[in-house]
């Protein structure tokens, strides 16, 4: 369990400053351009769908560690890396951006209520130990990547870029793809990088602050 509380109430202290600013800007960047690398590496064929989409795993750390920022910075990486960059008209990536909603919101939400209840890390510190990975197996790398994937491909489908009959495909490639870079690079970034960045003070411990 953390030393102090980490929930979605509104946090005044400590109160946000220009060092946290500037991180929340640089996990911006670092996800919008590993969400375009990720899309434009192992494309599927269907637009803005890769095999291994690498940004996801930058993107789950980026949530727990960072609240509603980093739902913020989840929106601006795929409406510019993985919608624009790679391609895609703008008035279908803003709306795609936004599909992150379907997944970053309930993700937050399940770390930071039920998280504690199971004696699981609500930023997912402990995900080397057992029960901290057995969590962030059925929630951060199944369920939420296969709302990820149903969601994201619907969007595309409602604008025409994926047809009907190749929804199965796009959605199993999208949700492995996603449970696999999860997987890995998450795990290694929250088992190694937590314990940094909340002794430095940059997790969000309410919902921007």
């Amino acid at each position: 369990m953390e030393e102090q509380p980490y929930s979605l109430k509104w946090n005044p202290n400590p109160p946000l400053g220009v060092p946290r600013l500037v991180t929340y800007a640089v996990a911006a960047a670092v996800y919008t351009i590993v969400a375009w690398l990720g899309v434009i590496a192992l494309p599927m064929g269907f637009l803005s769908v890769s095999a291994l989409y690498i940004g996801m795993g930058f993107l789950v750390p980026f949530v727990l560690w960072f609240s509603g920022w980093g739902w913020v910075i989840g929106v601006i990486g795929a409406i510019v890396g993985a919608g624009i960059l790679a391609g895609m008209p703008v008035p279908l990536a803003i709306p795609f951006g936004f599909v992150e909603l379907v997944m970053v919101v309930p993700l937050l939400i399940v770390y930071r209520t039920l998280a504690p209840k199971f004696g699981v890390s609500s930023i997912g510190k402990d995900v080397f130990k057992p029960k901290g990975f057995i969590f962030f197996l059925i929630v951060a790398v199944i369920a939420f990547q296969l709302l990820s994937a149903v969601s994201g491909n619907i969007v595309l489908y409602l604008f025409g870029f994926v047809p009907a009959d190749a929804l199965p495909l796009s959605i199993s490639a999208w949700w492995i793809g996603n449970m696999i870079t999860v997987t890995v690079i998450g795990t290694i970034l929250l088992g190694v990088l937590t314990p940094v960045v909340e002794r430095l003070g940059l997790t969000v411990h309410g919902i921007i602050t």
